[in-house]
């Protein structure tokens, strides 16, 4: 093979090999519909799509300065969640879990014992092999063959960013990401879902 072709091959290669790192990095986060600009296209559960004005009440997609937004209304009788499955096709062991998370002024969780099943405390991570309700604000449970949790309690009026490293997974392609909130008053919102390798 004579010199410019080899050069010519050589670059076809590494155009080849920077496209494909490229799809890679642009498909970093494993869910769709992350930023709500289709509504609730890909979420399931009890969330709706809402447009939250930066004083923290909702408005329209109109007003300015909403942002869009999953809205999650507690209830006196039973938690509520959203969720997404996704597929990991590389099987990734580890995960990295993020979101923001807003409550309204009045949000407040169950004082009843009985509305839990479990006494973990916010801001642990936990591994799992069944559905547990922990005693805090708001939890992020993902699986697959699995559970994994992030805990959290969250400050009304405040943004919080719930954000999980979970290491160790099995070697799942099918997964799911939850967005729990626990029996109570008020209404949480979510923004900025991530679910990277």
């Amino acid at each position: 093979m004579n010199q410019p072709n080899l050069v010519l091959r050589q670059i076809f290669v590494l155009a080849l090999i920077l496209t494909a790192s490229m799809a890679v990095t642009l498909r970093a986060n494993f869910l769709d519909n992350s930023d709500f600009k289709e509504d609730m296209s890909s979420w399931h559960g009890d969330g709706s799509a809402a447009f939250l004005k930066p004083d923290g009440t909702e408005g329209d997609e109109s007003d300015p300065g909403v942002i869009p937004v999953i809205k999650l209304k507690t209830s006196p009788g039973e938690t509520r969640l959203v969720y997404q499955e996704f597929e990991t096709p590389d099987k990734p062991t580890t995960l990295h879990v993020k979101v923001d998370v807003f409550a309204s002024a009045d949000f407040k969780r169950s004082a009843h014992a009985s509305d839990y099943t479990i006494n973990w405390k916010a801001g642990g991570t936990w591994y799992w092999s069944a559905i547990a309700i922990p005693n805090v604000d708001f939890w992020i449970r993902g699986g697959g063959s699995s559970w994994f949790y992030k805990l959290a309690n969250l400050k009304p009026g405040t943004w919080t960013t719930v954000d999980g490293r979970f290491e160790g997974l099995p070697e799942d392609q099918d997964r799911v990401v939850n967005f729990c909130i626990p029996c109570g008053e008020g209404t949480v919102y979510l923004k900025n879902p991530v679910v990277e390798p």
